[in-house]
């Protein structure tokens, strides 16, 4: 008898991952993910679904993460800046923020 391969056998380990579940579905699941803390989250969501989003976790700091802010055209206003500026401070010693050399603003440790 021989066997045939399905589509799934021929993806490699990321498509495969789209093909469980699409990438932005963890965009409904933040709250529940923020209730039952990042240990008990799906791995997969966890390492790689949330980048979707702009948001990395960091294992070298267990339980902050990293979020990717794009900037179109890397320009803010002082408006813009100023309300970036508040929710930074909200995070106290914990939360920063760079300009990355790609002209987006990456919060860390939130």
């Amino acid at each position: 008898m021989i066997e045939t391969a399905t589509t799934t056998d021929k993806l490699n380990k990321f498509e495969k991952l789209k093909a469980e579940k699409d990438g932005l579905a963890v965009k409904s699941e933040i709250e529940n993910f923020a209730q039952i803390g990042w240990e008990a989250m799906d791995e997969n969501d966890l390492n790689h679904r949330l980048k979707w989003l702009g948001v990395f976790f960091r294992p070298v700091t267990p339980g902050k993460f990293m979020m990717r802010m794009r900037l179109p055209n890397g320009i803010l206003n002082s408006n813009q800046l100023s309300a970036l500026a508040e929710v930074i401070q909200r995070y106290g010693e914990n939360g920063s923020a760079d300009i990355t050399t790609k002209q987006n603003i990456q919060l860390s440790s939130f």
